[in-house]
């Protein structure tokens, strides 16, 4: 077959390779970056790991001067200008965001994700819709698979009322990506445009199973149970939405506090609002996200004797007992008649087979706080574990009498 320059033409004009976005990979704590982009500031790469340290825990302002430096070091980098245009949106500087993700979709036309973020920014402009449609498909020209994409593409088409073609992108979305609870959302919302209640709440039901933290599917399906004469139901998932609306101005407002002030704060000032933020975090029940805020706010007052506390229950969960015990002592150190600090000192000696030493922090829990049934019944079980078996069934049998003097 002879293709001829037709066939040669055609061949060029297909779409162009995909361009993988470099994945960010930083399980350190940001300070671990710091300290490395002090001792190489003009590293490309300790550039790079710092802006993903701090884009992954949502501190913008200080991700942009990071990704601002390092397209300065850099210019032809293609994922440092599309890390730089994410930070600027984030900080709602859209227009600097559009340049930034525009230079990226140029030096890597294969960079989908580029183009889908462009997409979205488009789309807020009230003259961006066929903009933000062509980016959209331009995105998915080289990425037809990704549920990231037709997701966008569905929310653009959404946006401006074309709820069949939405229906049909966010379908394809959840299809190739049945955890994507945006995709879920907000199909569910354009099946309640379309009066599709059965299928919206279907949608919205398998949103809070993907994502138990999406607060709006919260309250659009309590209203939704509601109206179809669920009224328990729809009242305690409205309730769950104010709970965790709360939660949300909480993080807020620390967030700012802590990352968005033109004055940052310091020393103790400092760790009461990492400290405050971690105990939002342990609501959400955001574990990892807990822990890095306590690390944050014993390194910025090394005297705060509850969040070294908190730091070793954080540990403790995840059975790292060694940390536990060293921030226990840490906190028992600093206040010396802290009831829980021994409780939770004991258990975690308990767990490592320290006998000896979780009786004595359990006599230390019973001294300085309340009796216990468990503390009574877990010192029982230290002192058999260290053969004195009689003192400890002794033990064990007043836990038992608090317990049911504790259930009258």
């Amino acid at each position: 077959m002879k293709w001829g320059l037709l066939g040669l033409l055609l061949l060029a004009c297909g779409p162009p390779a995909r361009h993988a976005l470099r994945p960010a990979v930083v399980p350190q704590p940001v300070e671990v970056y710091e300290a490395a982009w002090h001792q190489h500031p003009e590293d490309p790469e300790r550039l790079c790991e710092l802006g993903w340290a701090y884009l992954l825990r949502e501190r913008f302002g200080e991700a942009v001067g990071v990704w601002q430096k390092l397209v300065q070091v850099s210019p032809g980098a293609p994922d440092a200008h599309y890390y730089l245009g994410v930070a600027l949106a984030r900080q709602q500087h859209k227009e600097e965001a559009v340049q930034a993700l525009e230079r990226a979709a140029a030096l890597a036309p294969g960079l989908a994700e580029a183009h889908w973020g462009l997409a979205l920014l488009y789309n807020e402009r009230g003259d961006g819709y066929e903009a933000a449609q062509q980016a959209c498909l331009r995105g998915l020209a080289v990425a037809p698979q990704s549920a990231y994409g037709h997701f966008v593409h569905g929310f653009v088409l959404g946006s401006r009322g074309d709820n069949q073609a939405a229906a049909r992108a966010l379908s394809r979305a959840v299809e190739l990506d049945p955890g994507m609870a945006q995709a879920h959302y907000y199909l569910g919302l354009v099946q309640l445009r379309q009066r599709q209640e059965e299928q919206a709440i279907a949608e919205l039901e398998r949103t809070l199973e993907a994502d138990q933290n999406y607060t709006e599917a919260y309250y659009t399906l309590g209203t939704l149970y509601a109206r179809i004469g669920r009224i328990e139901e729809g009242q305690r998932l409205i309730d769950l939405f104010q709970e965790r609306s709360d939660r949300r101005m909480q993080e807020d407002h620390y967030r700012r506090l802590l990352y968005q002030q033109a004055a940052p704060l310091v020393g103790r000032e400092k760790a009461a609002g990492h400290y405050n933020l971690g105990l939002v975090y342990l609501g959400q029940q955001r574990f990892e996200a807990a822990q890095q805020q306590f690390q944050a706010a014993v390194q910025a007052d090394s005297g705060d004797a509850e969040a070294w506390h908190n730091l070793g229950a954080l540990y403790s969960r995840q059975r790292c007992f060694p940390e536990a015990v060293r921030c226990f002592s840490r906190a028992l150190a600093l206040e010396p008649g802290y009831a829980l600090a021994y409780r939770n000192l004991a258990q975690v000696r308990l767990l490592e087979g320290e006998y000896a030493a979780a009786e004595q922090a359990f006599r230390q829990a019973l001294t300085h706080g309340p009796a216990s049934p468990e503390d009574y019944y877990c010192l029982g079980t230290a002192l058999i574990q260290q053969g004195r078996i009689k003192e400890g069934e002794a033990t064990r049998s007043r836990a038992r009498v608090l317990q049911a003097r504790d259930q009258k």
